[in-house]
Protein backbone atom coordinates (compact mmCIF):
# COMPACT_ATOMS: atom_id res chain seq x y z
CA UNK A 1 0.00 0.00 0.00
CA UNK A 2 1.38 3.78 -0.99
CA UNK A 3 1.81 5.81 2.23
CA UNK A 4 -0.16 8.29 0.31
CA UNK A 5 -3.19 6.97 0.21
CA UNK A 6 -2.37 5.00 3.48
CA UNK A 7 -4.78 6.85 5.74
CA UNK A 8 -7.75 6.66 3.29
CA UNK A 9 -7.32 2.99 2.57
CA UNK A 10 -7.23 2.62 6.50
CA UNK A 11 -10.33 5.25 6.76
CA UNK A 12 -11.94 3.12 4.16
CA UNK A 13 -11.59 -0.27 5.24
CA UNK A 14 -13.26 0.64 8.49
CA UNK A 15 -16.46 1.78 7.15
CA UNK A 16 -19.03 -0.89 7.51
CA UNK A 17 -20.90 -2.50 5.10
CA UNK A 18 -24.80 -0.26 5.46
CA UNK A 19 -22.54 2.30 5.85
CA UNK A 20 -21.23 2.54 2.43
CA UNK A 21 -24.15 0.84 0.96
CA UNK A 22 -26.07 4.08 1.97
CA UNK A 23 -23.52 6.60 1.02
CA UNK A 24 -23.55 4.60 -1.90
CA UNK A 25 -27.44 5.47 -2.76
CA UNK A 26 -27.21 8.99 -1.68
CA UNK A 27 -23.92 9.96 -3.34
CA UNK A 28 -25.24 12.60 -6.56
CA UNK A 29 -21.60 13.10 -7.84
CA UNK A 30 -21.03 14.40 -11.56
CA UNK A 31 -17.64 13.99 -11.12
CA UNK A 32 -15.95 10.64 -12.51
CA UNK A 33 -13.09 10.09 -10.54
CA UNK A 34 -15.37 10.72 -7.36
CA UNK A 35 -17.37 7.94 -8.66
CA UNK A 36 -14.62 5.38 -9.35
CA UNK A 37 -13.74 5.98 -5.64
CA UNK A 38 -17.54 5.54 -4.14
CA UNK A 39 -17.98 2.11 -6.23
CA UNK A 40 -14.56 0.88 -5.05
CA UNK A 41 -15.06 1.66 -1.98
CA UNK A 42 -18.34 -0.49 -2.00
CA UNK A 43 -17.04 -3.03 -3.67
CA UNK A 44 -13.56 -3.41 -1.06
CA UNK A 45 -16.26 -3.37 1.91
CA UNK A 46 -18.62 -6.00 0.76
CA UNK A 47 -15.83 -8.61 -0.85
CA UNK A 48 -13.05 -8.18 1.60
CA UNK A 49 -11.67 -11.41 0.25
CA UNK A 50 -11.43 -9.58 -3.29
CA UNK A 51 -10.25 -5.96 -2.69
CA UNK A 52 -8.45 -3.20 -4.95
CA UNK A 53 -6.06 -0.66 -4.10
CA UNK A 54 -7.05 2.97 -4.70
CA UNK A 55 -5.91 4.45 -7.84
CA UNK A 56 -2.48 6.81 -7.23
CA UNK A 57 -3.21 8.71 -10.70
CA UNK A 58 -6.51 10.43 -8.73
CA UNK A 59 -5.12 13.58 -7.22
CA UNK A 60 -5.49 13.04 -3.64
CA UNK A 61 -7.24 16.09 -2.53
CA UNK A 62 -10.04 14.34 -3.77
CA UNK A 63 -9.83 11.55 -1.29
CA UNK A 64 -9.26 14.38 1.44
CA UNK A 65 -12.26 15.91 0.19
CA UNK A 66 -13.96 12.75 -0.13
CA UNK A 67 -13.12 11.21 3.41
CA UNK A 68 -14.85 15.10 4.58
CA UNK A 69 -17.98 14.47 2.75
CA UNK A 70 -18.28 10.87 4.08
CA UNK A 71 -17.86 11.73 7.97
CA UNK A 72 -20.33 14.42 7.12
CA UNK A 73 -23.19 12.51 6.19
CA UNK A 74 -22.97 9.56 8.49
CA UNK A 75 -23.24 12.23 11.14
CA UNK A 76 -25.86 13.67 9.97
CA UNK A 77 -27.59 11.04 10.33
CA UNK A 78 -26.42 9.20 13.68
CA UNK A 79 -29.01 9.18 15.60
CA UNK A 80 -26.48 9.11 18.57
CA UNK A 81 -24.85 12.36 17.82
CA UNK A 82 -28.20 13.67 17.59
CA UNK A 83 -29.01 12.40 21.39
CA UNK A 84 -25.83 13.86 22.44
CA UNK A 85 -26.36 17.34 20.64
CA UNK A 86 -30.03 16.75 22.44
CA UNK A 87 -28.68 16.27 26.00
CA UNK A 88 -26.21 19.19 25.73
CA UNK A 89 -29.09 21.55 24.40
CA UNK A 90 -31.16 20.11 27.42
CA UNK A 91 -28.10 21.16 29.32
CA UNK A 92 -27.84 24.46 28.17
CA UNK A 93 -31.54 24.99 28.90
CA UNK A 94 -31.64 24.26 32.21
CA UNK A 95 -28.63 26.29 33.50
CA UNK A 96 -29.58 29.18 31.39
CA UNK A 97 -26.54 29.13 29.17
CA UNK A 98 -28.00 27.98 25.62
CA UNK A 99 -26.44 30.85 22.85
CA UNK A 100 -29.49 32.53 20.45
CA UNK A 101 -26.93 30.17 17.56
CA UNK A 102 -28.44 27.15 19.40
CA UNK A 103 -32.07 28.88 20.21
CA UNK A 104 -31.84 29.18 16.36
CA UNK A 105 -31.30 25.67 16.00
CA UNK A 106 -33.74 24.36 17.94
CA UNK A 107 -36.47 26.40 16.33
CA UNK A 108 -35.44 25.18 12.63
CA UNK A 109 -35.82 21.90 13.80
CA UNK A 110 -38.86 22.48 15.53
CA UNK A 111 -40.46 24.40 12.03
CA UNK A 112 -39.36 21.83 10.06
CA UNK A 113 -40.31 18.50 11.98
CA UNK A 114 -41.66 15.86 9.40
CA UNK A 115 -41.29 12.27 10.93
CA UNK A 116 -40.74 11.74 14.35
CA UNK A 117 -36.71 10.80 14.93
CA UNK A 118 -34.80 8.03 16.58
CA UNK A 119 -35.20 9.64 20.29
CA UNK A 120 -38.75 11.36 19.50
CA UNK A 121 -39.49 11.06 23.49
CA UNK A 122 -36.68 12.97 24.58
CA UNK A 123 -37.07 15.70 22.19
CA UNK A 124 -40.23 16.38 23.48
CA UNK A 125 -39.37 16.10 26.71
CA UNK A 126 -36.36 18.53 25.99
CA UNK A 127 -38.52 21.14 24.07
CA UNK A 128 -41.21 21.14 26.83
CA UNK A 129 -38.20 22.23 29.20
CA UNK A 130 -37.46 24.68 26.61
CA UNK A 131 -40.94 26.43 26.90
CA UNK A 132 -40.55 26.77 30.26
CA UNK A 133 -37.06 28.46 29.56
CA UNK A 134 -39.30 30.91 27.30
CA UNK A 135 -42.08 31.96 29.07
CA UNK A 136 -40.16 33.14 32.31
CA UNK A 137 -38.89 35.35 29.95
CA UNK A 138 -41.62 36.52 28.07
CA UNK A 139 -40.36 35.42 24.41
CA UNK A 140 -44.07 35.06 22.93
CA UNK A 141 -42.98 34.82 19.77
CA UNK A 142 -40.46 31.91 19.97
CA UNK A 143 -43.03 30.61 22.91
CA UNK A 144 -45.84 30.44 20.62
CA UNK A 145 -43.87 28.61 17.89
CA UNK A 146 -42.84 25.71 20.41
CA UNK A 147 -46.05 25.83 22.07
CA UNK A 148 -47.78 24.73 18.62
CA UNK A 149 -45.28 21.93 18.07
CA UNK A 150 -46.03 20.50 21.56
CA UNK A 151 -49.78 20.70 21.70
CA UNK A 152 -49.81 19.30 17.72
CA UNK A 153 -47.54 16.01 18.70
CA UNK A 154 -48.72 15.45 21.94
CA UNK A 155 -50.63 12.46 21.26
CA UNK A 156 -47.88 11.19 19.20
CA UNK A 157 -45.64 12.10 22.58
CA UNK A 158 -47.94 10.10 24.63
CA UNK A 159 -48.56 7.02 22.18
CA UNK A 160 -44.39 6.46 21.87
CA UNK A 161 -44.57 6.55 25.66
CA UNK A 162 -47.15 4.03 26.65
CA UNK A 163 -45.43 2.12 23.80
CA UNK A 164 -42.10 2.50 26.13
CA UNK A 165 -43.79 1.05 28.79
CA UNK A 166 -45.37 -2.01 27.51
CA UNK A 167 -42.00 -2.73 25.41
CA UNK A 168 -40.89 -2.91 29.79
CA UNK A 169 -43.98 -5.32 30.56
CA UNK A 170 -42.80 -7.27 27.32
CA UNK A 171 -39.29 -7.44 28.18
CA UNK A 172 -39.76 -8.44 31.41
CA UNK A 173 -41.69 -11.40 30.10
CA UNK A 174 -39.42 -12.33 27.30
CA UNK A 175 -36.68 -12.16 29.04
CA UNK A 176 -37.95 -14.37 31.94
CA UNK A 177 -38.78 -17.08 30.13
CA UNK A 178 -35.13 -16.93 28.04
CA UNK A 179 -33.72 -17.44 30.89
CA UNK A 180 -36.01 -19.00 33.30
CA UNK A 181 -38.40 -20.62 31.59
CA UNK A 182 -41.09 -19.01 33.83
CA UNK A 183 -43.50 -16.95 31.46
CA UNK A 184 -45.07 -17.29 28.31
CA UNK A 185 -43.70 -14.24 25.98
CA UNK A 186 -45.76 -15.39 22.41
CA UNK A 187 -48.15 -13.29 23.02
CA UNK A 188 -46.21 -10.36 22.81
CA UNK A 189 -44.76 -10.90 19.05
CA UNK A 190 -47.83 -9.75 16.73
CA UNK A 191 -48.19 -6.69 18.77
CA UNK A 192 -44.22 -6.40 18.13
CA UNK A 193 -44.22 -6.69 14.69
CA UNK A 194 -46.57 -4.03 15.20
CA UNK A 195 -44.58 -1.38 16.63
CA UNK A 196 -41.72 -2.29 14.48
CA UNK A 197 -43.20 -1.81 11.28
CA UNK A 198 -45.12 1.07 12.83
CA UNK A 199 -43.56 4.29 11.26
CA UNK A 200 -44.94 6.93 12.83
CA UNK A 201 -43.32 5.69 16.24
CA UNK A 202 -40.05 7.21 16.82
CA UNK A 203 -36.88 4.81 16.10
CA UNK A 204 -36.29 3.80 19.50
CA UNK A 205 -39.23 1.91 20.33
CA UNK A 206 -38.89 0.31 16.78
CA UNK A 207 -35.66 -0.97 16.94
CA UNK A 208 -36.35 -1.95 20.94
CA UNK A 209 -39.47 -3.88 19.27
CA UNK A 210 -37.32 -6.10 16.71
CA UNK A 211 -34.81 -6.82 19.55
CA UNK A 212 -37.62 -8.65 21.35
CA UNK A 213 -38.86 -10.18 18.75
CA UNK A 214 -35.73 -11.40 18.34
CA UNK A 215 -35.63 -13.18 21.41
CA UNK A 216 -39.06 -15.07 21.12
CA UNK A 217 -38.32 -16.55 18.06
CA UNK A 218 -34.81 -17.64 20.10
CA UNK A 219 -37.48 -18.73 22.88
CA UNK A 220 -39.92 -21.44 20.20
CA UNK A 221 -36.88 -22.42 17.90
CA UNK A 222 -38.81 -20.22 15.10
CA UNK A 223 -35.72 -19.03 13.26
CA UNK A 224 -37.42 -18.80 9.96
CA UNK A 225 -40.01 -16.12 11.21
CA UNK A 226 -36.90 -13.61 11.50
CA UNK A 227 -36.06 -13.79 7.83
CA UNK A 228 -38.43 -11.11 6.42
CA UNK A 229 -38.23 -8.78 9.83
CA UNK A 230 -33.88 -8.90 9.35
CA UNK A 231 -34.52 -8.69 5.81
CA UNK A 232 -36.66 -5.36 6.07
CA UNK A 233 -34.58 -4.08 8.73
CA UNK A 234 -31.50 -4.43 6.62
CA UNK A 235 -33.06 -2.70 4.07
CA UNK A 236 -33.78 0.14 6.01
CA UNK A 237 -30.25 0.10 7.86
CA UNK A 238 -29.34 0.79 4.58
CA UNK A 239 -31.02 3.67 3.14
CA UNK A 240 -30.21 5.30 6.78
CA UNK A 241 -32.69 4.31 9.07
CA UNK A 242 -31.72 3.44 12.74
CA UNK A 243 -28.00 4.47 12.20
CA UNK A 244 -25.38 4.81 14.84
CA UNK A 245 -22.44 3.02 15.18
CA UNK A 246 -23.26 1.38 17.99
CA UNK A 247 -26.84 0.22 16.90
CA UNK A 248 -25.07 -1.51 13.70
CA UNK A 249 -22.49 -3.32 15.29
CA UNK A 250 -25.51 -4.71 17.97
CA UNK A 251 -27.19 -5.65 14.63
CA UNK A 252 -24.39 -7.73 13.35
CA UNK A 253 -24.06 -8.90 16.71
CA UNK A 254 -28.03 -10.57 16.39
CA UNK A 255 -27.25 -11.74 12.87
CA UNK A 256 -24.09 -13.79 14.67
CA UNK A 257 -26.71 -15.27 17.07
CA UNK A 258 -29.32 -16.14 14.45
CA UNK A 259 -27.14 -17.93 11.96
CA UNK A 260 -25.06 -19.67 14.43
CA UNK A 261 -28.40 -21.38 15.48
CA UNK A 262 -29.45 -22.30 11.95
CA UNK A 263 -25.83 -23.85 11.69
CA UNK A 264 -24.97 -20.86 8.45
CA UNK A 265 -21.56 -20.79 10.04
CA UNK A 266 -19.87 -19.05 7.74
CA UNK A 267 -22.44 -16.18 7.52
CA UNK A 268 -22.25 -15.81 11.32
CA UNK A 269 -18.37 -15.95 11.29
CA UNK A 270 -18.58 -13.12 8.95
CA UNK A 271 -21.10 -10.92 11.15
CA UNK A 272 -18.91 -11.31 14.08
CA UNK A 273 -16.20 -9.96 12.69
CA UNK A 274 -18.26 -6.63 11.79
CA UNK A 275 -19.49 -6.91 15.26
CA UNK A 276 -16.10 -6.64 16.90
CA UNK A 277 -14.94 -3.56 14.20
CA UNK A 278 -15.11 -1.21 17.20
CA UNK A 279 -14.75 -1.10 20.54
CA UNK A 280 -18.18 -0.57 22.66
CA UNK A 281 -19.75 -1.46 25.80
CA UNK A 282 -20.84 -4.72 24.21
CA UNK A 283 -17.39 -5.83 22.47
CA UNK A 284 -16.26 -8.36 25.48
CA UNK A 285 -20.29 -9.52 24.67
CA UNK A 286 -19.48 -9.66 21.07
CA UNK A 287 -16.50 -11.63 21.29
CA UNK A 288 -17.58 -13.91 22.89
CA UNK A 289 -20.10 -14.61 19.98
CA UNK A 290 -17.64 -15.33 17.81
CA UNK A 291 -15.75 -16.88 19.61
CA UNK A 292 -18.12 -19.73 19.84
CA UNK A 293 -18.70 -19.77 16.43
CA UNK A 294 -14.68 -19.93 15.53
CA UNK A 295 -15.10 -23.05 17.90
CA UNK A 296 -17.33 -24.65 16.00
CA UNK A 297 -16.05 -24.32 12.99
CA UNK A 298 -12.88 -25.79 14.54
CA UNK A 299 -11.07 -22.37 13.88
CA UNK A 300 -9.29 -23.02 17.23
CA UNK A 301 -6.29 -21.38 17.01
CA UNK A 302 -8.13 -18.34 15.56
CA UNK A 303 -10.27 -18.31 18.37
CA UNK A 304 -7.63 -18.65 21.05
CA UNK A 305 -5.60 -15.52 19.52
CA UNK A 306 -8.71 -13.45 19.38
CA UNK A 307 -9.54 -13.92 23.08
CA UNK A 308 -5.74 -13.48 24.17
CA UNK A 309 -6.31 -10.48 22.30
CA UNK A 310 -9.02 -9.16 24.18
CA UNK A 311 -7.43 -9.57 27.57
CA UNK A 312 -7.53 -5.98 27.92
CA UNK A 313 -11.25 -5.85 27.80
CA UNK A 314 -11.80 -8.41 30.65
CA UNK A 315 -9.47 -6.67 33.19
CA UNK A 316 -11.60 -3.45 32.85
CA UNK A 317 -15.50 -4.86 31.90
CA UNK A 318 -17.66 -4.25 34.57
CA UNK A 319 -20.18 -6.58 33.23
CA UNK A 320 -19.75 -10.12 35.01
CA UNK A 321 -21.74 -12.07 33.01
CA UNK A 322 -19.75 -10.90 30.04
CA UNK A 323 -16.96 -11.94 31.86
CA UNK A 324 -18.28 -15.06 33.04
CA UNK A 325 -18.76 -15.91 29.69
CA UNK A 326 -15.46 -14.85 28.43
CA UNK A 327 -13.73 -17.07 31.07
CA UNK A 328 -15.74 -19.85 29.85
CA UNK A 329 -14.91 -19.64 25.96
CA UNK A 330 -11.52 -18.91 26.90
CA UNK A 331 -11.65 -22.30 28.94
CA UNK A 332 -13.17 -24.00 25.84
CA UNK A 333 -10.27 -22.41 23.40
CA UNK A 334 -7.52 -23.81 25.51
CA UNK A 335 -9.04 -26.90 25.39
CA UNK A 336 -9.67 -26.87 21.82
CA UNK A 337 -6.38 -26.03 21.02
CA UNK A 338 -4.83 -28.95 23.18
CA UNK A 339 -3.72 -27.23 26.48
CA UNK A 340 -6.29 -28.64 28.56
CA UNK A 341 -4.30 -28.47 31.77
CA UNK A 342 -3.94 -24.97 31.25
CA UNK A 343 -7.70 -25.05 30.91
CA UNK A 344 -8.27 -26.75 33.94
CA UNK A 345 -5.68 -24.80 35.85
CA UNK A 346 -7.43 -21.41 34.98
CA UNK A 347 -10.92 -22.52 35.61
CA UNK A 348 -9.92 -23.15 39.42
CA UNK A 349 -8.30 -19.81 39.68
CA UNK A 350 -11.50 -18.03 37.91
CA UNK A 351 -13.93 -19.59 40.16
CA UNK A 352 -12.14 -18.87 43.23
CA UNK A 353 -12.01 -15.24 42.12
CA UNK A 354 -15.49 -15.24 41.06
CA UNK A 355 -17.55 -17.95 42.48
CA UNK A 356 -20.74 -15.61 43.67
CA UNK A 357 -21.01 -13.60 39.67
CA UNK A 358 -20.32 -17.67 38.49
CA UNK A 359 -23.35 -19.01 40.37
CA UNK A 360 -25.62 -16.31 40.09
CA UNK A 361 -25.22 -16.10 36.06
CA UNK A 362 -23.99 -18.44 33.98
CA UNK A 363 -22.93 -21.37 35.98
CA UNK A 364 -23.71 -24.24 33.55
CA UNK A 365 -21.08 -22.45 31.06
CA UNK A 366 -18.52 -22.16 33.01
CA UNK A 367 -18.73 -25.80 34.71
CA UNK A 368 -19.28 -27.05 31.80
CA UNK A 369 -16.15 -25.75 30.13
CA UNK A 370 -14.11 -26.62 33.50
CA UNK A 371 -15.84 -30.01 32.76
CA UNK A 372 -14.31 -30.62 28.94
CA UNK A 373 -10.81 -29.68 30.34
CA UNK A 374 -11.07 -32.49 32.96
CA UNK A 375 -12.82 -35.23 30.71
CA UNK A 376 -9.96 -34.43 28.28
CA UNK A 377 -7.32 -35.33 31.43
CA UNK A 378 -9.42 -38.04 32.25
CA UNK A 379 -10.09 -36.79 36.00
CA UNK A 380 -13.38 -38.11 36.37
CA UNK A 381 -13.23 -38.45 39.91
CA UNK A 382 -12.29 -35.08 40.16
CA UNK A 383 -15.70 -34.07 38.17
CA UNK A 384 -17.50 -36.10 40.77
CA UNK A 385 -16.13 -34.31 43.32
CA UNK A 386 -16.97 -30.49 42.02
CA UNK A 387 -20.58 -31.68 41.19
CA UNK A 388 -21.33 -32.77 44.82
CA UNK A 389 -19.31 -29.51 46.21
CA UNK A 390 -21.76 -27.38 44.33
CA UNK A 391 -24.63 -29.68 43.91
CA UNK A 392 -24.56 -29.66 40.07
CA UNK A 393 -26.83 -32.02 39.43
CA UNK A 394 -29.44 -30.43 41.62
CA UNK A 395 -28.76 -27.07 39.94
CA UNK A 396 -29.07 -29.02 36.48
CA UNK A 397 -32.41 -30.49 37.26
CA UNK A 398 -33.84 -26.84 37.48
CA UNK A 399 -31.82 -25.71 34.20
CA UNK A 400 -33.46 -28.02 32.25
CA UNK A 401 -36.51 -25.45 32.14
CA UNK A 402 -34.12 -22.39 30.19
CA UNK A 403 -33.88 -22.20 26.76
CA UNK A 404 -30.78 -22.85 26.06
CA UNK A 405 -30.63 -25.82 28.11
CA UNK A 406 -28.06 -28.66 26.50
CA UNK A 407 -27.17 -31.77 28.80
CA UNK A 408 -23.87 -30.97 28.72
CA UNK A 409 -23.05 -31.58 32.54
CA UNK A 410 -25.30 -34.31 32.61
CA UNK A 411 -23.54 -36.34 30.09
CA UNK A 412 -19.99 -35.36 31.58
CA UNK A 413 -21.30 -36.53 34.93
CA UNK A 414 -23.32 -39.42 33.56
CA UNK A 415 -19.72 -40.38 31.55
CA UNK A 416 -17.43 -39.89 34.97
CA UNK A 417 -20.10 -41.83 37.05
CA UNK A 418 -19.45 -45.02 35.09
CA UNK A 419 -15.38 -44.44 34.43
CA UNK A 420 -15.04 -44.44 38.05
CA UNK A 421 -17.75 -47.65 38.08
CA UNK A 422 -20.55 -45.64 40.14
CA UNK A 423 -22.87 -46.74 38.22
CA UNK A 424 -23.79 -50.09 35.73
CA UNK A 425 -23.53 -48.95 32.03
CA UNK A 426 -27.23 -49.41 31.55
CA UNK A 427 -27.63 -46.52 34.30
CA UNK A 428 -24.92 -44.49 32.74
CA UNK A 429 -26.89 -44.70 29.22
CA UNK A 430 -30.33 -43.78 31.40
CA UNK A 431 -28.46 -40.86 32.71
CA UNK A 432 -27.45 -39.91 28.61
CA UNK A 433 -30.72 -40.59 27.16
CA UNK A 434 -33.14 -39.19 29.42
CA UNK A 435 -32.07 -35.07 28.91
CA UNK A 436 -31.75 -35.35 25.75
CA UNK A 437 -34.59 -36.94 24.35
CA UNK A 438 -36.76 -33.94 25.06
CA UNK A 439 -34.53 -31.46 22.96
CA UNK A 440 -34.51 -33.63 19.78
CA UNK A 441 -36.80 -31.31 17.65
CA UNK A 442 -34.68 -29.02 17.98
CA UNK A 443 -31.83 -28.90 15.24
CA UNK A 444 -29.75 -26.57 16.51
CA UNK A 445 -29.44 -28.36 19.79
CA UNK A 446 -29.10 -31.78 18.09
CA UNK A 447 -25.86 -30.62 16.50
CA UNK A 448 -24.50 -29.27 19.86
CA UNK A 449 -25.22 -32.74 21.21
CA UNK A 450 -23.65 -34.64 18.46
CA UNK A 451 -20.54 -32.78 18.71
CA UNK A 452 -20.39 -33.26 22.05
CA UNK A 453 -21.15 -37.11 21.06
CA UNK A 454 -18.08 -37.06 18.83
CA UNK A 455 -16.03 -35.41 22.62
CA UNK A 456 -16.86 -38.15 24.34
CA UNK A 457 -16.00 -40.89 21.79
CA UNK A 458 -12.92 -42.23 23.18
CA UNK A 459 -14.47 -42.38 27.03
CA UNK A 460 -17.56 -44.70 25.94
CA UNK A 461 -17.58 -45.52 22.32
CA UNK A 462 -20.42 -47.81 22.49
CA UNK A 463 -21.76 -45.17 23.41
CA UNK A 464 -20.98 -42.08 22.05
CA UNK A 465 -19.87 -42.39 17.90
CA UNK A 466 -17.04 -40.71 16.24
CA UNK A 467 -19.67 -39.44 13.82
CA UNK A 468 -21.70 -37.44 16.87
CA UNK A 469 -24.41 -40.25 16.74
CA UNK A 470 -25.77 -41.55 19.97
CA UNK A 471 -26.85 -44.85 21.20
CA UNK A 472 -30.82 -44.61 21.65
CA UNK A 473 -31.10 -40.82 19.81
CA UNK A 474 -31.81 -40.65 16.51
CA UNK A 475 -30.16 -37.66 15.44
CA UNK A 476 -27.32 -36.13 13.06
CA UNK A 477 -25.43 -33.45 13.14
Amino acid sequence: MSSRLSDFTGFANALLPHEVSYLHRINQFTDAENRSIMDLILHNTHHPEQTFPYKLSIDKRKYSNLKGWINQKLKSIDVDSYYEWLLETDRKIMTDTISPREEDMLIRLIKGFQKPPYYFIRLYEIIRNYRFYLLIRFRHYYNRIVDRFLNDYQELYAECTAVNRQLHDATIDIVNQYALNKTESRRWETWLQEVFYNENLDGLNRYLAIVRLTLIHFNYREYDKLDKIYNDLDEMMRNGEFYSRRILLNYYANRVMLHSKRNELQRAADYGYLSIRQHSGDYLHYVNNLCAVLLRQNQNSKALRLMQDTFPELKNTRSHHNRVGFASFYIRALNKNGRSREASDYAETFLNGYKEQIFELRWHTFFGSWMQSLISLEKYQKILQISKRYDLQQREAEYRLRAVYIPTISWYQAVSAYKECEISFEEMLSRVLEPAIPLLSDPHKCRLMADLATELHPHVPDVFFQDGRVKGLNFTR
